[in-house]
C-alpha cells in the first residue's frame, strides 16, 4: 500500500471542497524513484472561480454583518459590541479567502512535501525490508473526517432551526452562516490533513532513530548507512522547514488568531444568556461546542509538531553515539562530524510563516490571548453599562452634565 492511500478519505473531501491542488501521478510507480504527486492540471481556473466566490461570499457576509447588526447607528449611541461581532465576522471572512489562496499558490511545496515522504517510505523498505505501520495514520484521518462532518451537520440543522423562527428573510441569514460553516470544515479537513502529514513524519523518524540505534548495537559501522540517515534527516528537515511551514503557517496563523476572539466573545455571550436566561438548550450547545472544536484542532497539531520537533533534534543527536574511537580519522567520523556542524546549529523547525514555531508553547500563547481578549471585552462592556446607566440620569453635552427633565 502507498503511504498515502491510509488517508485518501481525507484527501477525496479535500479535493470536492476544493481544498488541495496535488492530485496523485498515474504513470507514476510507488516502487520506482518517480515522483507520485504533481498540481492538479486544472489549478489555475479553480483558483480563480474559488477565490472570486470566496470575495463575493465575504463581501455580501460583511455587508449583512454591517445592516443586520445596526454598526454604524450602534457606533454613534456609544455602544461598541455590533461592531466586535463585524471584527469576528471579518476574522472568518479573512479565512474563507486564504483557503484558495494558500492552496494555490503553495500548492508546489505540497506535493514536493508528499514526494518526499513518499520517496523516504520506499528508502526504509530497501533499507530494512519492512513497511511501515501507518494504520494510526489512517485512524486520525477517518477521525477527522468523521468529526467534522457531524459538526457540519450539527450546525446546519442548528442554523435552520434558529433562523426559520426569525421574521428577517432566511436565505441572506443562511448563506451567511453556510460560508462560516464552510470555513469550519475546512479548517477541520485542511489542519487535519497537516496532522496527518506530521504524523507519517514522526513514524518515519521513529523508524530511522530505531534503524541507528540496532545499528549502534550490533557493533557494525557502516558508511553507506551514515549516508543514508543523514539524506534522510535532512530531507525531513526540508519538509518540516521549506514545505509544511509556509503551506499551512498562514492558515494556522489565521485560526489561531480567530480562535483567541471567538472563544472571549462565546463565553461572553454565554454569560449573557445564563444571565437572562431566555434561550434554548440548543443555543447553550453551540457556545460550548463551536469554540472547544476550534480549539481542540490547534491543540492536536500543537502536540504532533511538538512530538516531532523533539524527534526531529533526537535523530540529529543520534549520530554521536557512532563518534566512537573506531570511527577516528576514517570517511565515516568525517561524515558525521560534519552532518553534527550543519544541522545542530541550524534548527530546522515547523514554523507559521516564521512568526513562532508550532509546539506546546503556543497553546500557553493561545489560552493568555483567550484571556487578554477576554478582560478587553470586559472593560468596553462595563464601558458601554456605565455610559448606558449615565445617560438615563444625565445628557452630556459640551463637557457640561445636566439633569434630563
Amino acid at each position: 500500500m502507498h503511504v498515502f492511500d491510509n488517508i485518501h478519505v481525507l484527501l477525496r473531501w479535500l479535493r470536492f471542497l476544493g481544498l488541495i491542488s496535488v492530485q496523485k501521478c498515474q504513470c507514476s510507480d510507488h516502487r520506482s524513484g518517480s515522483n507520485p504527486f504533481k498540481s492538479t492540471n486544472n489549478a489555475a481556473p479553480k483558483f480563480m472561480i474559488l477565490f472570486a466566490l470566496s470575495l463575493l461570499t465575504s463581501g455580501h457576509s460583511i455587508f449583512r454583518g454591517t445592516i443586520d447588526n445596526s454598526v454604524i447607528d450602534a457606533l454613534d449611541q456609544g455602544t461598541i459590541w455590533p461592531f466586535v461581532y463585524l471584527v469576528h465576522q471579518i476574522t472568518l471572512c479573512v479565512a474563507l479567502c486564504a483557503f484558495p489562496w494558500q492552496t494555490f499558490w503553495q500548492r508546489k511545496r505540497l506535493s514536493a512535501a508528499m514526494n518526499i515522504l513518499a520517496q523516504n517510505e520506499i528508502n526504509l523498505i530497501a533499507r530494512t525490508g519492512v513497511r511501515t505501520d501507518y494504520r494510526i495514520v489512517s485512524w486520525l484521518a477517518i477521525a477527522i473526517v468523521c468529526n467534522g462532518m457531524c459538526l457540519h451537520l450539527f450546525f446546519q440543522v442548528f442554523y435552520i432551526v434558529q433562523y426559520g423562527g426569525m421574521d428577517k428573510p432566511f436565505l441572506p441569514l443562511y448563506i451567511t452562516s453556510c460560508a462560516f460553516m464552510y470555513v469550519d470544515l475546512a479548517m477541520e479537513l485542511v489542519l487535519g490533513l497537516c496532522d496527518c502529514l506530521l504524523l507519517i513524519v514522526r513514524l518515519q523518524l521513529q523508524r530511522l532513530v530505531c534503524s541507528a540505534r540496532n545499528l549502534e548495537r550490533s557493533g557494525n559501522q557502516e558508511d553507506d548507512f551514515l549516508t543514508f540517515y543523514g539524506t534522510m534527516y535532512c530531507k525531513i528537515a526540508v519538509v518540516l522547514s521549506d514545505h509544511l511551514g509556509p503551506y499551512f503557517g498562514l492558515i494556522i496563523l489565521i485560526h489561531c488568531s480567530y480562535v483567541c476572539f471567538e472563544a472571549a466573545i462565546c463565553i461572553l455571550d454565554m454569560y449573557d444568556l445564563l444571565l437572562n436566561n431566555n434561550s434554548s438548550g440548543l443555543l447553550y450547545l453551540v457556545y460550548i461546542i463551536w469554540p472547544l472544536s476550534d480549539i481542540k484542532k490547534v491543540m492536536i497539531l500543537f502536540m504532533l509538531s511538538e512530538q516531532v520537533n523533539r524527534l526531529v533534534e533526537e535523530t540529529a543527536l543520534c549520530t554521536r553515539h557512532f563518534d566512537d574511537y573506531r570511527l577516528q580519522n576514517t570517511r565515516a567520523a568525517k561524515q558525521i562530524q560534519k552532518f553534527l556542524l550543519k544541522n545542530l546549529h541550524q534548527k530546522k523547525k515547523f514554523s507559521a510563516c516564521g512568526f513562532f514555531d508550532i509546539d506546546n508553547t503556543v497553546i500557553y500563547m493561545v489560552f493568555s490571548s483567550i484571556v487578554t481578549y477576554l478582560v478587553i471585552l470586559i472593560q468596553f462592556k462595563q464601558l458601554e453599562t456605565d455610559l448606558t446607566q449615565a445617560g438615563d440620569g444625565y445628557n452630556v453635552t459640551s463637557n457640561v452634565s445636566t439633569v434630563q427633565p
